[in-house]
């Protein structure tokens, strides 16, 4: 692990060991490599709402080797603050108890110069020991932002959960957040409304009329202007950075694998990259459509099992 003086953000995340596999793959995208335990230090501004895995930041202002030491600092600093608290978490295989972490709450919050509020505060700051370092700084909690799109007027038992869909769009996206996204088989927008609150330019296209105008009608509902198209993906004419397809499966509706092979053919055509889930190992079919997978895992809802490819 990178030494914490040399970050500036300390991250802590969390996943059922069934999608941990989706967790490391988005930590990767986001953050350039897969952190080997459920916290990490990182020189990458991300917010902690973006996603479904990470459960806090922690924006370092301070680090130490000893509690002391870092109480120093913060006299030296003169540091300022009102109407502030400090926020308690824990970090697995964390070193700091919670009777050395009252102690220590208590001593740095002598030292900074203004007023506690415990019940509204303007500032929430974090501070723990961990591989050997005190770090201190402002806390930012997870606000679940996405649990909103989960009351959308229309829905589909096919559909995506919508934390695995904003898991999948930041596997797509990473950091490029102006990099045009396109969903060409967008149902009722379950990933176009995961894109659109994380202010990427997406677009969304539907071949049926009536989940078209239902995909419209959820958009509309959360106040964002309309991106969805109904229309075939082989009307598509424009190239987009990257495409985002959740393969139609015959479970629940009438595709075929012709078709869903057809589909991987014409996505190659309208993008540079593809992230594709499928519901069986259609790897063969992806490269065959001139697709190289350069990553990969598996999300797994009750007997379903949805094949996650990262292609370019």
């Amino acid at each position: 692990m990178s030494n914490p003086s040399e970050q500036n953000y300390f991250y802590v995340i969390n996943y059922p060991l069934i999608e941990k596999d989706l967790c490391l793959l988005e930590m990767k995208s986001l953050f350039g490599k897969a952190p080997t335990k459920k916290y990490f230090f990182s020189s990458q501004n991300i917010d902690p709402s973006r996603s479904p895995f990470i459960k806090l930041r922690v924006s370092i202002l301070f680090t130490a080797s000893t509690l002391e030491e870092l109480v120093q600092l913060l006299i030296d600093e003169k540091l300022t603050c009102n109407n502030f608290k400090f926020a308690r978490f824990r970090i697995e295989e964390g070193e700091l108890g919670y009777a050395t972490w009252i102690q220590s709450v208590t001593a740095l919050g002598k030292v900074i110069q203004g007023e506690v509020d415990m019940k509204n505060p303007s500032t929430q700051f974090g501070t723990t020991l961990i591989d050997g370092f005190w770090i201190f700084g402002i806390y930012e909690k997870n606000e679940n932002p996405w649990e909103k799109h989960n009351l959308k007027p229309y829905t589909n038992s096919n559909s995506l959960e919508t934390r695995i869909a904003r898991t999948i769009v930041n596997i797509a996206i990473g950091q490029q957040l102006q990099a045009r996204l396109v969903d060409p088989c967008c149902g009722i927008g379950t990933v176009v409304l995961e894109a659109l609150s994380l202010a990427i330019p997406v677009v969304g296209y539907e071949i049926s009329w009536i989940i078209s105008e239902q995909a419209k009608q959820n958009v509309s509902y959360f106040g964002y202007d309309n991106c969805i198209v109904k229309a075939d993906m082989n009307e598509i004419t424009e190239r987009y950075d990257v495409s985002i397809i959740d393969l139609p499966y015959g479970l629940f509706s009438h595709v075929t694998y012709i078709q869903q092979k057809d589909i991987i053919n014409s996505s190659r055509g309208i993008t540079k990259k593809l992230v594709i889930i499928t519901c069986s190992d259609m790897d063969d079919d992806i490269t065959a459509a001139g697709f190289t997978i350069v990553d990969r895992c598996t999300v797994s809802k009750g007997a379903l099992v949805r094949y996650v490819r990262v292609c370019y």
